[in-house]
């Protein structure tokens, strides 16, 4: 017989030590660079229907801070679930319509006045900053107030010029907020009326375990997250009363426009009390500002009441957590993550 040459078989690459660290880095960084690539792709992705997720995300925001008063209202009464919507529904619009007719009009006034007196305004903080700055370089503390402050009349000019000529932006602006709001309140309307149900199916479609844990979940979302937004705007309606008072009695002019964006803002967690106080000191500094002081200090005490005192106390009946372990959640994520720790 003969014998046929074996044919060769190739062995296993040895890599050494470095090579193997170098090809560890390489498919790190390829997997980091493909991640990447997909986290871009999402981005724009939900990008392009970010102004849809918006109205959903508003729709179910309005259905949980709805929902304990429709579900009262549908085991309290001979009313089925539909006709418990629409009767809160009707309620809804029968007050705002009654504070509209109320509110909006001197509200538009005191804006349209605002606007209109804006350089006024903004050459009377010229000269108050003015005054500072000489009372200071007296002092021996050198500033230079007036660099900024002294471009304020026409930067109001501007503005104003801006609102007078952009009359159909702001026509066509609202008309798009307009049918904005009324997609969120059909969304919201679905939501109240069949969510239950095709939470119920949703869950009967999963094992046993998994569906008692779903509904666990459930219960456990309506209580934290509606109540979250049921008490942070019960802290700012407090909070833009109390605004409105204080200012009212101070004599400080544009009263309404400044307590209605205090209690907006102060809505936002953690930043929001800074910011529901800087529009109304810098209107109170060139409007009245022999009372600037008096208002700082009581909007202030306002606020620390609220945040310190109300503020857990509402949260706690509201979510069904003691306020102490408010006041420890805050804190806690205040030191881990900062915003998102106390938005979370």
């Amino acid at each position: 017989m003969l014998d046929l040459p074996r044919p060769h078989t190739m062995g296993a690459v040895s890599l050494s030590a470095r090579e193997h660290q170098l090809l560890q880095v390489l498919v790190v960084l390829a997997i980091l660079y493909l991640a990447l690539q997909v986290f871009a792709l999402g981005w724009v992705a939900v990008a392009q229907v970010a102004d849809v997720i918006i109205i959903f995300i508003a729709a179910w925001a309005i259905a949980y801070l709805l929902s304990p008063l429709v579900t009262r209202i549908d085991t309290a009464t001979a009313l089925d679930r539909t006709l418990s919507v629409v009767v809160v529904y009707i309620g809804i619009a029968l007050v705002l319509v009654l504070i509209g007719l109320l509110a909006i009009p001197p509200l538009i006034a005191q804006l349209n006045d605002l606007v209109t007196r804006g350089p006024e305004y903004g050459e009377r903080a010229s000269q108050l900053a003015a005054g500072i700055q000489a009372a200071l370089e007296r002092l021996g503390i050198h500033v230079n107030l007036t660099e900024f402050y002294g471009t304020l009349p026409q930067r109001f000019g501007d503005l104003a010029g801006a609102y007078a000529k952009d009359i159909l932006g702001v026509v066509s602006a609202t008309a798009t907020i307009f049918f904005n709001v009324t997609l969120v309140l059909i969304i919201a309307f679905l939501i109240l009326n069949d969510g239950n149900t095709m939470w119920r199916r949703f869950t009967h479609a999963l094992p046993p375990e998994l569906g008692s844990e779903a509904e666990l979940l459930q219960q456990s979302a309506d209580r934290s997250f509606g109540g979250f937004i049921r008490g942070s705007l019960i802290l700012g309606a407090i909070y833009g009363i109390a605004t409105l008072a204080i200012l009212v009695l101070l004599g400080v002019p544009y009263a309404g426009v400044l307590s209605l964006v205090s209690g907006l803002t102060m809505i936002i967690p953690f930043f929001g009390p800074i910011i529901a106080m800087i529009p109304v000191l810098a209107v109170t500094f060139v409007g009245a500002a022999d009372r600037l002081l008096v208002v700082f200090i009581l909007t202030l005490a306002v606020q620390q009441v609220l945040l310190n005192v109300v503020g857990p106390r509402i949260m706690s009946r509201s979510i069904g957590i003691h306020p102490i372990f408010v006041f420890l959640a805050l804190l806690l994520g205040a030191k881990l993550a900062g915003f998102w720790g106390v938005l979370l």
